[in-house]
């Protein structure tokens, strides 16, 4: 057997519908800049209860045209560490500093405590990701804080497409939320991102930034890149959205099989959700015990069993060697993170994962934790 730790899915109908517009948009010319881009971000906007939705050619456009709205320049960012390296990149290349904060051991996400203790007078703002798709448990009192001190709110939701707490969606709870549409997502456009937000200002600037700095009359206005969302793009991505509850429904059952089959698992720890919230599941994260080698997990998993795994995210940015070469980070500066993340093992989750992969995967991980075990 072999079990991909992600895969996109397009169902026959939905396949043929794409090639209809396909044709279309082919027949018409319009390539880039279109109609169906400008669908996409209208569904998309209304999908998630904004005003404004801005689409993009990736996930990390998106937080580099939001974070260029809020002016940067020689001030700092406070991002998490756990996250993958586009979210402080994306600091870099708006012209501000990223700070790295710890993160908390039971969401994986950004502990709050440690931002407040990290900002500062040259503090902008503070980005949260929401990591594998539950939104950060501790995001009310981060948007409290960050009102309080004048900062901005940015939600990476790379991995949040239609994750909720008490109703409301990732992406609406600060100034704007940022999303990747990339192959591995909970739903693609193959390559490419969005901007939500109810802020017309950011709204206008992020359009106008995605043209090369042009505003609606093309007259050149401010410095920007070609950042804009192709149609065939648009079109994969409309109709991915059409499906983004059913991908959810389904991508939350997957969940519910593993947490009954991992129940009396030794060497593993599952992450519990509050029943308030709704979780994306772009990842199924679960901790190993002490003594047992992720990367040696992984591997025989993999090969031995057919099983592909990941993870959310070891090394963690400030021990990338570029942040530690560049910003003087080092082992010890976040100790949460370094001790929790080595330990963290994703198993696979996307539409096409059974409940007979699941017994499987399951099997896979006892025999490979015992064989471990027993070389140890």
């Amino acid at each position: 057997m072999n079990i991909s730790g992600s895969s996109p899915y397009i169902s026959e109908e939905s396949l043929n519908e794409m090639l209809t517009d396909l044709m279309l948009m082919f027949k018409n010319g319009r390539l880039t800049d279109g109609p169906y881009a400008q669908e996409f971000e209208k569904e998309f906007a209304e999908y998630n209860n904004v005003k404004y939705a801005v689409s993009v050619n990736s996930g990390t456009a998106a937080l580099d045209v939001a974070l260029r709205h809020f002016r940067l320049m020689g001030r700092e960012v406070i991002v998490p560490t756990n996250t993958f390296v586009s979210t402080p990149n994306s600091v870099l290349f708006a012209g501000g500093k990223p700070v790295f904060a710890d993160m908390n051991e039971d969401s994986l996400g950004i502990d709050v405590d440690d931002v407040k203790r990290k900002a500062s007078s040259k503090t902008a703002g503070v980005i949260v990701v929401h990591i594998a798709g539950l939104v950060c448990p501790q995001i009310n009192e981060l948007k409290q804080f960050c009102d309080e001190k004048n900062l901005f709110l940015l939600e990476d939701c790379a991995h949040a497409h239609g994750a909720m707490m008490n109703g409301q969606k990732a992406g609406t709870f600060g100034d704007a939320g940022c999303f990747s549409f990339y192959p591995t997502k909970v739903m693609t456009s193959c390559e490419g991102g969005m901007i939500i937000t109810n802020n017309e200002r950011l709204d206008e600037e992020a359009r106008c930034l995605r043209t090369c700095g042009q505003n609606v009359d093309r007259q050149a206005v401010m410095l920007g890149h070609n950042w804009r969302l192709n149609e065939m793009a648009a079109i994969v991505g409309k109709h991915q959205l059409e499906h983004l509850e059913e991908f959810l429904a389904k991508r939350n059952e997957v969940a519910k099989w593993y947490e009954k089959a991992l129940a009396n698992v030794d060497g593993i720890t599952l992450f519990r959700v509050p029943s308030n919230f709704r979780h994306s599941y772009y990842k199924y994260p679960l901790k190993l015990a002490d003594g047992i080698d992720r990367l040696k997990l992984a591997s025989l998993l993999k090969t031995k069993y057919g099983v592909e795994t990941g993870h959310v995210y070891y090394p963690p940015c400030h021990l990338q060697p570029f942040y530690m070469e560049n910003f003087g980070t080092r082992e010890g500066d976040l100790p949460a993170s370094e001790q929790v993340l080595k330990k963290v093992l994703c198993l696979p989750m996307h539409y096409r994962v059974t409940q007979e992969n699941v017994e499987y995967i399951r099997d896979a991980l006892v025999s490979s934790i015992k064989e471990l075990q027993t070389a140890f």
